[in-house]
């Protein structure tokens, strides 16, 4: 694996979501699924094209898709706060 860092991803209601190995520059477009240390809303065992909600404010994340072959949330800007590395 690539050099990193862990980041923590909040939703805007201020809850933590994720705990996330962030490898490269850039904003933060899809989560990998493999990639989280800590999962505070469940997608470890989630199926392909749902779409999980925040546990604190019901905001939609996004949606799960196959992204090179490993399942990965593919985020919806506007429901997390901005991170960029």
């Amino acid at each position: 694996m690539r050099t990193g860092k862990t980041v923590d991803i909040h939703c805007r209601c201020g809850f933590l979501l994720f705990r996330y190995f962030k490898a490269g520059k850039g904003r933060l477009i899809k989560l990998i699924i493999s990639r989280l240390s800590e999962d505070n809303v469940g997608l470890q065992n989630v199926q392909t094209f749902s779409r999980p909600l925040c546990p604190n404010c019901a905001s939609e994340l996004g949606i799960v898709r196959i992204i090179h072959g490993e399942p990965a949330l593919k985020l919806n800007q506007g429901s997390i706060q901005s991170i960029r590395i």
